[in-house]
């Protein structure tokens, strides 16, 4: 019944953001301005809306949050470092608070950054992602197996964009070093984001509080070049210590979790 109820989620989640983003690119119609900005926002909110769906269909009982302090600000650090620290390694902090005094003034202001940073991809996904998917893949998969689907699936619904003009993606290039580690970034990302919204138990709220840190300081960094390597090195790190310190040690051996 999962796996029937997962597949139904993903058809869901794809026709509702591929289909109006392929006609977007098809009309050739700006997702930056009008009704095509409205269009892009919604099917951009594919995930969280597919979730919505299936809550409301099947009504399925969702995980509680445990609320601490804990959880917060693992989130925020945890996405706010690596890209802090490529920029860092690159050379590029001084030149920061110029940059990121220019992205906020573009979007409108300190308040506009934040609503965009939050809505634009944390809500509009998580909600699907991390709230629907991740839990029902564990109880299929290990760690790292719900971190290759998940991370797969997650890049794969992203696609599109590469070939929609007006979005990020379509600037740097589906064949470029920023286009490939784009996807590569998911899958460590994934694991914090297990790590953070289910060990942590901050569930939803985390991985949109995490996402969201990791979009606004990538935004806010001047672009890294090259630097988006070291970037997806100290990502991985991280995801990889956090793996090893979720593993619990039991008779003198690993058991995975």
């Amino acid at each position: 019944m999962i796996k029937r109820r997962l597949v139904e989620f993903g058809v869901i989640c794809f026709v509702l953001t591929w289909v109006p983003w392929g006609v977007l690119g098809v009309l050739g119609v700006n997702p930056d301005e009008g009704a095509g900005s409205l269009v892009f926002a919604l099917a951009a909110s594919g995930p969280s809306l597919a979730a919505l769906v299936m809550w409301l269909r099947y009504r399925e009982r969702r995980r509680v949050v445990r609320w601490s302090l804990v959880w917060p600000v693992a989130a925020v650090v945890l996405g706010a470092v690596p890209p802090l620290v490529a920029s860092a390694v690159m050379g590029d902090l001084p030149a920061l608070p110029d940059h990121a005094a220019s992205v906020i003034s573009g979007a409108g202001g300190v308040l506009g950054a934040a609503a965009y940073t939050f809505l634009a991809g944390p809500v509009a996904e998580e909600f699907g992602w991390r709230g629907y998917v991740q839990p029902r893949l564990r109880g299929y998969f290990g760690l790292l197996g719900t971190t290759v689907v998940l991370g797969a699936a997650w890049g794969v619904w992203h696609v599109p964009l590469y070939f929609l003009p007006g979005t990020g993606q379509y600037d740097d290039g589906l064949f470029t070093q920023q286009g490939l580690t784009f996807f590569l970034e998911l899958f460590p990302l994934t694991l914090v984001m297990l790590f953070v919204s289910e060990r942590l138990r901050g569930g939803v709220p985390a991985a949109i509080l995490l996402h969201a840190a990791w979009n606004l300081t990538q935004e806010l960094v001047p672009p890294l070049g090259h630097g988006v390597w070291v970037e997806f090195l100290v990502l991985t790190a991280v995801a990889a210590a956090l793996l090893t310190s979720w593993t619990p040690v039991r008779r003198g051996r690993r058991v995975a979790a």
